[in-house]
C-alpha cells in the first residue's frame, strides 16, 4: 500500500470500530516517518499517542512499565517495574477528567493511540500473553498499531506468529512506501547513475539510501582525481558504494539463512592475506561473496577485492588514500 493510501487507511482506523492493526515493512522503509505524519495531522483532534518501542524489551510487565512513563513522563513516581495488571491509563487526568469520565467517553470513542514499534525486536513470543495484554488496553479506550518488519522474523518465530496473527489483528497493512520520486529526492545528485541493480540492493530503504549518499559525499570531498575524470569515478562508486553498505548492514544478519556461491578456500586465503585484520577480512569476504552471487562471474582480484577494501578502509577508518590510490590506477 502506498503512502497516502496508507495515511488514509491509518487516519480512517482512529475512528473505525476496529482495535488492533499491524504495519508492516521493510527497516528504513519509512514507516515510522509516516507515523509521524499520521500523530501531526491529529494534533486538533484531541487524540494523544504514545509511542513505545518493543526493541529488548522481554515481557508485557516491561511493556506495560514502558508505556505506563509515556503516559505519566516526569511526574510519574513508578519503581522499577510496573505489573500488567496495573491500567498505564488508570490516573490520567489532564484537565478536569476523572477515571469514571475517561472510561464512559472511552465506551463511545477512543481518544488515545498506542503505537508498538519493533515487533519484530521484542524478546518474547508468548503472544496468549501480549493478546491478553493488547486487550487490556483497548478496555481501558485505546487504539493500538503494532509496527513491524517480518522479514526479520527468524523461521520458528515467524510460524508460530503466523499461527496468532489472525487472532490479534483486525487489519494487517503492508508499507510500501517507495516510487520513483522518493528515488530521485534520495540518491539526489547521484540519481543519473542509478539503474535497476542500485534499485534492487537498497531494497526500498530510505536509510540505507541516506548512508550511501552520504558515504559518496564522503569520497567526493576526498578524491584526488582529475576534474574530466569524477564523473566517471562516481558513475563506477555508486554501485561498489551500494553492495558495500547494503551488504555490511542488512545482509550479514541473513547470511547464515542463505544459500549462496562461496569463495573456494584458496580465494579465501588469498584475500586474508591482502587485508590487515580478521575482521577486515569477514567483512569483504562477505560483501565480495554477495557481489558474487549477484553478477554471477568470479570477482576479481586485483579489481573488486581491492576496491571493496579500500572502500572498508575509507568507511571504518576514514582513510582515503588506498581508495585514491585504486581510482587513479584503474580508471
Amino acid at each position: 500500500m502506498n503512502k497516502e493510501s496508507l495515511l488514509t487507511e491509518l487516519k480512517n482506523f482512529i475512528d473505525s470500530p476496529y482495535n488492533i492493526v499491524l504495519l508492516d515493512g521493510p527497516w528504513g522503509s519509512g514507516k515510522t516517518f509516516l507515523l509521524h505524519e499520521l500523530i501531526k495531522d491529529n494534533k486538533m483532534k484531541d487524540i494523544r499517542f504514545y509511542y513505545v518501542s518493543l526493541h529488548g524489551l522481554k515481557n508485557i510487565d516491561e511493556i506495560n512499565t514502558a508505556l505506563y512513563m509515556k503516559v505519566h513522563g516526569k511526574t510519574s513516581k513508578t519503581v522499577e517495574i510496573v505489573p500488567n495488571v496495573i491500567n498505564p491509563f488508570g490516573s490520567e487526568v489532564d484537565t478536569m477528567k476523572t477515571l469514571e469520565y475517561l472510561l464512559k467517553i472511552n465506551k463511545l470513542k477512543a481518544d488515545k493511540v498506542v503505537i508498538l514499534d519493533d515487533l519484530e525486536r521484542y524478546a518474547s513470543s508468548d503472544y496468549d500473553a501480549f493478546l491478553s495484554y493488547l486487550t487490556s488496553l483497548i478496555g481501558a479506550g485505546a487504539k493500538i498499531i503494532v509496527v513491524s518488519n517480518l522479514l526479520d522474523f527468524g523461521t520458528s518465530e515467524l510460524y508460530l506468529f503466523n499461527q496468532y496473527k489472525e487472532k490479534i489483528f483486525d487489519r494487517i497493512y503492508k508499507a510500501q512506501l517507495f516510487n520513483n520520486k522518493t528515488l530521485d529526492d534520495k540518491f539526489g545528485k547521484y540519481q543519473k547513475y542509478v539503474d535497476e541493480t542500485i534499485i534492487y540492493l537498497t531494497r526500498q530503504n530510505y536509510r540505507l539510501i541516506e548512508k550511501i549518499v552520504y558515504f559518496m559525499d564522503e569520497i567526493n570531498k576526498h578524491l584526488k582525481l582529475k576534474e574530466d575524470k569524477v564523473e566517471e569515478a562516481n558513475k563506477i562508486l555508486l554501485y561498489y558504494v551500494t553492495m558495500f553498505i547494503s551488504t555490511y548492514y542488512e545482509s550479514a544478519r541473513s547470511y547464515l539463512n542463505k544459500v549462496c556461491t562461496r569463495l573456494k578456500v584458496e580465494e579465501e586465503n588469498e584475500l586474508k592475506e591482502l587485508l590487515k585484520t580478521e575482521n577486515t577480512f569477514l567483512d569483504v569476504n562477505l560483501i565480495v561473496i554477495e557481489h558474487l552471487n549477484l553478477k554471477f562471474k568470479k570477482p576479481s582480484l586485483n579489481k573488486d577485492y581491492l576496491l571493496f577494501e579500500a572502500l572498508y578502509e575509507a568507511y571504518m577508518y576514514y582513510e582515503f588514500d588506498r581508495l585514491n590510490d585504486y581510482l587513479s590506477k584503474n580508471l
